[in-house]
């Protein structure tokens, strides 16, 4: 007797036979991923790395990375994207290294890794190149473009300030010869336009009295930093608070009434784990001087750079909000380098990237305290050249970038806080000093209320065309490389200017080009005179 348990029909056979060949067309990938070793070319290639052989080792981590992501395992494609990141590195092919670090920060990002991926998108910012072209022209030709109609607010350019107090060479508290409303313009060689002081909550506007008077008697502004250091509970709307804002109104001198900064910080006494205290506290002074003081008061809500993660919280709202502020700092940090060379390849300027994104194209944004500090602390290790230039990028870049920004004040002392000197001071660093002269000799940087930039930038690309002449261009070129000494402009292969000094700018004839696209190559090379990255901008010419 013959049973189906051996034997099937020819029919069947063939039935099954192509259902074989089916499943086999459309799970063959299922069964090659089952059957690959993942964990075992892993050791494959840590091995490869082991021997110095990092382009072998990156093929067989790109072998298995997309295999982890097809089983969702975040995490262990991010390991694998992390490593080929470091060992593009190490064959010193950055731009390689930074797309798959940013794939890094993606899926640590993806696994609820936030820290990792907050560290991964760090790493590869601080390698990435990139180049941005900008033309010189009139700040007429903008009109109010970058402005906002806010009380004391150019239409174009930045106020610079500082605050100079506590350096001696511009400043006596004993006898106020010299006082820094004349000092610190005879040490810098220009007139600034506002000073940093601080002033403690509760006490009078009389103490600070000589302040107050000297900067009506020099024509400039204040900006008021009013700390509470016995926490927001003091804060309310009394008759202390309605009689300093009488006073102030009655001084005639023009005030950035900058409450409680950094209060996104933990470190600062009226730091509110629950943000909403501290609003309710500024918005009630904000309501105070608005009705006391209109006319010489601008309400400044400040925080610090960092954390960004909860800078949003602390907002008091447009309606209480003159200007915005932030406190913004480099100090000389090689433990983020991620080659591990002892640099620090951070970018001070972007720094402000945050805070102007986040509010510049509804307020007046402006660095209501900062520098660049020329030792590192921890080291005792002088930096100048470093700092030199982090400086004279910052205030190169600032109108480029940043348009709508509108004040700068430098911190011009070394101070010790927390057995921690750092060092600003300008007169302490002839070639700091020398650095800020010819930054803010830049007439973007105004030296009184009321004055106006005529100058300003516009981008070139091919969104926004170049005319077909001369034009002043300039460049915003960031690498891995901490420092650059050159950049060239190329066109069509040819060289069309060589530049050895920030903000890379050159005169450039753009009429062989007219009603055409082209690419202009920057190239830019380190101290050394080394190539370190080369970036082709496209640009329309009309």
């Amino acid at each position: 007797m013959v049973t189906h348990k051996h034997y099937f029909s020819f029919g069947r056979k063939m039935m099954v036979a192509l259902f074989t060949i089916i499943v086999a067309f459309t799970t063959f990938h299922t069964y090659e991923v089952q059957a690959m070793d993942v964990w075992g070319i892993f050791k494959q290639a840590q091995k490869l790395e082991q021997q110095g052989k990092y382009a072998d080792a990156i093929v067989k981590y790109n072998l298995i990375a997309p295999e982890f992501l097809k089983k969702q395992e975040y995490g262990n494609a991010a390991g694998m994207y992390r490593r080929i990141g470091d060992d593009y590195a190490k064959l010193k092919k950055y731009d390689d290294a930074v797309t798959n670090w940013d794939k890094e920060a993606l899926y640590t990002g993806k696994a609820k890794m936030t820290q990792m991926s907050i560290a991964a998108k760090r790493k590869a910012d601080q390698l990435r190149s990139s180049a941005r072209l900008f033309v010189e022209t009139t700040a007429s030709a903008l009109g109010s473009s970058n402005t906002h109609g806010a009380i004391f607010e150019p239409k174009n350019g930045a106020y610079i300030g500082a605050y100079a107090e506590l350096d001696p060479a511009v400043h006596n508290a004993k006898t106020a010869k010299p006082f820094y409303t004349e000092g610190f313009p005879a040490l810098t060689g220009k007139d600034h336009a506002a000073y940093l002081i601080y002033f403690t909550y509760g006490k009078p506007l009389s103490s600070i009295k000589s302040h107050i008077d000297r900067a009506r008697e020099a024509g400039v502004a204040l900006q008021l930093g009013i700390q509470p250091l016995d926490g927001l509970g003091v804060v309310q709307d009394d008759d202390y608070l309605r009689q300093l804002a009488r006073d102030i109104a009655a001084s005639g001198v023009k005030v950035f009434l900058r409450f409680a900064n950094e209060m996104n910080g933990d470190w600062v006494p009226w730091h509110e784990e629950n943000p909403k205290n501290y609003i309710d506290k500024f918005r009630i002074v904000a309501k105070v001087f608005h009705e006391e003081a209109p006319d010489n008061v601008a309400m400044v809500w400040a925080p610090d750079r960092s954390p960004e993660y909860n800078i949003n919280d602390y907002y008091p709202g447009d309606d209480t909000v003159d200007w915005v502020g932030v406190s913004l700092y480099t100090i000389f940090n090689p433990t983020l380098d991620p080659l591990k060379q002892g640099e620090d390849r951070s970018s001070h300027l972007e720094k402000f990237d945050y805070i102007y994104k986040q509010y510049a194209s509804r307020k007046p944004v402006y660095i209501s305290e900062g520098g660049v500090a020329y030792m590192y602390p921890e080291k005792k290790q002088d930096k100048t050249d470093w700092a030199v230039y982090k400086m004279k990028e910052f205030y190169a870049s600032l109108p480029m970038l940043y348009p709508k920004v509108k004040a700068v004040f430098w911190f011009d002392s070394n101070h010790d806080a927390s057995a921690r000197i750092k060092y600003y001071m300008l007169s302490a660093n002839q070639k700091l000093l020398e650095g800020y002269k010819q930054s803010v000799a830049n007439p973007f940087y105004l030296s009184g209320l009321g004055d106006e930039s005529p100058v300003a930038y516009k981008p070139i690309n091919t969104a926004s065309p170049v005319p077909a002449s001369t034009q002043k261009v300039s460049a915003y070129v960031k690498t891995w490389s901490p420092t650059l000494s050159k950049v060239t402009y190329e066109i069509g292969g040819k060289t069309v200017a060589t530049v050895t000094s920030l903000p890379w700018t050159a005169q450039i004839d753009f009429a062989p080009y007219k009603g055409k696209k082209i690419d202009v190559v920057v190239k830019a090379f380190d101290s050394k005179n080394v190539l370190v990255t080369t970036q082709k901008v496209a640009i329309a010419v009309k």
